[in-house]
């Protein structure tokens, strides 16, 4: 995501409407920097980042936002879903990845962050990892296939995903309502011999 520096009184208008008796102390406009990234499956909503170098270290909170309405984004899937449910997301084969991508990089699971993996020099701890897990996370990579899926109304998506602090592939469901299930997983990189059929998540 591209993100645009708000001038002063842009940022001012953001921090006073972000601001409530919980926060109050946490942003000012002279230790805080507003930032601005649009994405292209919502319309006339964007992703507003606003970050406190006052404090070490600095900290953000992010926002999705039509500029009015500030819908915090805490880790899990309700402030997406409300705005999705606002009837302002276009999903399509050329952007439901992009999509995936924000859900995961703003929603986690009970194990920890998910993270998609289009290109496998995005995965972390690359480097820490043993030659020959190194040399299988890029024999073994994929890119990923996309189906739509009429009757469910659905995107039905197979990709790299990491997560639980491993690299899998992952079946996931995508509904044009930008609700995300993820309805199966294998390990690609294994250590030991594992069953490796797609296991059902509940």
């Amino acid at each position: 995501m591209h993100w645009q520096r708000l001038d002063r009184d842009n940022s001012t208008k953001v921090i006073n409407s972000v601001k409530s008796g919980a926060n109050e102390g946490l942003f000012s406009v002279g230790t805080s920097e507003v930032q601005r990234g649009r994405v292209n499956f919502y319309k006339d909503y964007s992703v507003y980042k606003v970050t406190n170098y006052a404090s070490l270290p600095s900290f953000s909170f992010e926002y999705l936002s039509d500029g009015v309405f500030f819908h915090y984004l805490d880790g899990t899937e309700q402030p997406i879903y409300s705005v999705n449910d606002k009837g302002v997301l276009t999903l399509d084969k050329h952007n439901v990845m992009e999509y995936l991508a924000f859900f995961f990089a703003h929603v986690g699971d009970d194990e920890g962050d998910i993270m998609v993996i289009n290109n496998p020099h995005d995965m972390p701890l690359l480097d820490s990892l043993a030659p020959h897990v190194y040399d299988a996370v890029f024999a073994q990579h994929k890119p990923a296939e996309i189906h739509y899926d009429g009757g469910f109304d659905a995107y039905e998506i197979e990709a790299n995903l990491y997560m639980n602090s491993q690299l899998v592939r992952a079946q996931i469901e995508v509904s044009t309502k930008g609700r995300v299930k993820i309805k199966g997983q294998k390990k690609m990189v294994m250590q030991e011999v594992e069953d490796n059929n797609y296991a059902d998540l509940m």
